[in-house]
C-alpha cells in the first residue's frame, strides 16, 4: 500500500512539474480566453526566438518569421518587454523570473552615468554599449517603463532607489525651468536642444512612466506632482488644435504651436492614435487626487471632445469603425496618407475608450474584437505591425524592434481588465 501510495504521490509531483513547463498553459489567475491566448502568443514567440539563455535576455529585432536579424538589444524594445513579463506575472508567474532577470541586464549594461547621473543607454550590440552625443526623450523616458511596472507589481526599496536615481537625473535634463514642460532632446555636451519640444515631450514621461510611478510610490508623490500637473496644462493649452481637430505635433521653447508653412508644422501627417492617446492621458486624470475636481472636469471635457472629433474623420476602413483605423492623415486636408492599419493605434483607441464609462461602448467592442482578431499571429506567434487595407498580415515589418515587443498590448489588456 505504502509503494503504490509513494508512485501515485510521484506521479502527481511529476505532472505539475512537466505543468509547468509549458509556457502559461495554467495560470495562477485568469484571464478572459482572448487576453489569454494573445499574451501566449507574443510572450511565446519572444520566449522561443529571441530569448538568449547565455546572458538571460531578449534579442530584440526579429522578423515575421522568428529569425533574430541582429544581436542588438535595445532599452525601449527590453524596458516595454519588462513592463509585459511584470504585469502578467501575476497570471503567469515563472514571467516575473523572466522580468528579474532582463532588470539585471538593463541595469548592468544598458545604463551609463555622466556629471548629472545616470541616463539609459540607446543599445547594446555583441555586449558593445553605443554611444551617443544626444539623447532623446523617447528612449529615456521608457528606459524606466518596465522598471516602473515592475516595481508597481513587486515593490522593492533598492529598486525604487534606483528608479529615483533615474528619474531625478532625467528632469534635470530634459525639465524646462523657465517654460515648464520637457526639452525632447538633450545634448551630453551642450544641453537642452533649442527647437525640440513636442507634443510626445509632454505625452511620453507621463504615460511611459511618472503616472504609474506617482501611483504607487505614494510615499514620494511630491517629486512627481508639480510636473504632471504642469505638462496637463500645457497640453490642455496648447496640445489640442480645434480647427482641424488634431493634435498639435510641434512647439517653439515657449510652447507656442508652429503652424505656419514656414516653421514645418502645417500640412504634416499625423497619426489617429496620438488623438486616442492625448484623449486617454485626460481621462486617466479623474482619480488624481491633487488636482481640483473642477480641473479634472475641464480635461474630461476636453477627452470628449476629442473623441467625437476623432470618430468624425474619414479614418475607419469604408467608413466603419469595426474595419478598423487607418495609419496616417493630413492634417489640414484628412486626406488618408496611408491605408495601413497600425497595431499601437488600435491599443491606443481601445485603452482610451475603456476610460470612457457608458461613452462609446460600442466602439470599443468593435475596435478591441478588431483588434484580437487581426493583429496577433495565433499561427506563429507574435503579433503583426501593420495589416494592409484589406486587412492581410504585412510580413516583411519585423515582429520585435527597437520599440516593439510587448508594451503597448500589454498596456491595453491592463487597462481592459481594470473596467
Amino acid at each position: 500500500m505504502n509503494r503504490i501510495y509513494l508512485i501515485v504521490i510521484l506521479f502527481f509531483l511529476l505532472g505539475i512539474v512537466a505543468r509547468g513547463q509549458q509556457y502559461s498553459k495554467q495560470p495562477e489567475k485568469h484571464l478572459p480566453n482572448n487576453y489569454a491566448k494573445t499574451v501566449e502568443s507574443l510572450f511565446g514567440f519572444f520566449d522561443e526566438h529571441a530569448f538568449d539563455s547565455t546572458s538571460m535576455v531578449y534579442y530584440s529585432e526579429v522578423d515575421n518569421n522568428g529569425s533574430v536579424v541582429s544581436d542588438k538589444i535595445y532599452t525601449v524594445a527590453l524596458s516595454r518587454m519588462i513592463y509585459g513579463l511584470s504585469y502578467t506575472s501575476k497570471f503567469y508567474p515563472d514571467n516575473l523570473i523572466k522580468a528579474k532577470k532582463s532588470i539585471e541586464f538593463q541595469l548592468n549594461n544598458l545604463i551609463g552615468t555622466d556629471s548629472i547621473g545616470a541616463y539609459s543607454i540607446s543599445y547594446v550590440d555583441k555586449g558593445k554599449a553605443s554611444e551617443a552625443i544626444q539623447l532623446d526623450i523617447w528612449q529615456q523616458a521608457y528606459g524606466l517603463c518596465g522598471l516602473t511596472e515592475f516595481y508597481r507589481n513587486n515593490p522593492d526599496d533598492d529598486l525604487l532607489s534606483t528608479i529615483h536615481k533615474l528619474h531625478d537625473a532625467f528632469v534635470t535634463r530634459f525639465y524646462d525651468i523657465r517654460s515648464g514642460g520637457f526639452y525632447g532632446a538633450y545634448d551630453l555636451k551642450v544641453g537642452q536642444v533649442s527647437g525640440s519640444k513636442s507634443l510626445q515631450s509632454l505625452v511620453y514621461p507621463i504615460t511611459a512612466y511618472m503616472a504609474n510611478l506617482w501611483g504607487v510610490d505614494s510615499l514620494h508623490r511630491e517629486k512627481y506632482e508639480p510636473m504632471l500637473a504642469e505638462c496637463l496644462e500645457i497640453l490642455h493649452k496648447a496640445g489640442w488644435n480645434k480647427q482641424t481637430n488634431w493634435v498639435n505635433l510641434k512647439f517653439d521653447d515657449l510652447w507656442n504651436v508652429l503652424e505656419s508653412a514656414d516653421d514645418d508644422n502645417s500640412n504634416v501627417p499625423v497619426f489617429p492614435g496620438h488623438n486616442f492617446q492625448l484623449a486617454s492621458l485626460f481621462l486617466r486624470t479623474k482619480s488624481w487626487d491633487f488636482l481640483s475636481n473642477d480641473r479634472k472636469e475641464e480635461y474630461a471635457n476636453m477627452a470628449h471632445q476629442i473623441l467625437d472629433a476623432t470618430f468624425q474623420k474619414s479614418i475607419f476602413e469604408k467608413g466603419k469603425v469595426r474595419n478598423g483605423i487607418y495609419s496616417q492623415v493630413d492634417s489640414e486636408t484628412d486626406e488618408v496618407l496611408d491605408t495601413r492599419k497600425t497595431w499601437w493605434q488600435h491599443c491606443e483607441a481601445v485603452l482610451a475608450l475603456s476610460l470612457c464609462e457608458d461613452n462609446y461602448q460600442e466602439e470599443k467592442k468593435q475596435l478591441e474584437e478588431f483588434f484580437f482578431s487581426s493583429f496577433p499571429d495565433f499561427e506563429n506567434g507574435g503579433e503583426y505591425f501593420y495589416l494592409d487595407k484589406n486587412d492581410k498580415p504585412i510580413t516583411n515589418e519585423l515582429k520585435g524592434s527597437i520599440g516593439k515587443s510587448a508594451y503597448h498590448t500589454i498596456e491595453m489588456i491592463r487597462f481592459l481588465m481594470q473596467e
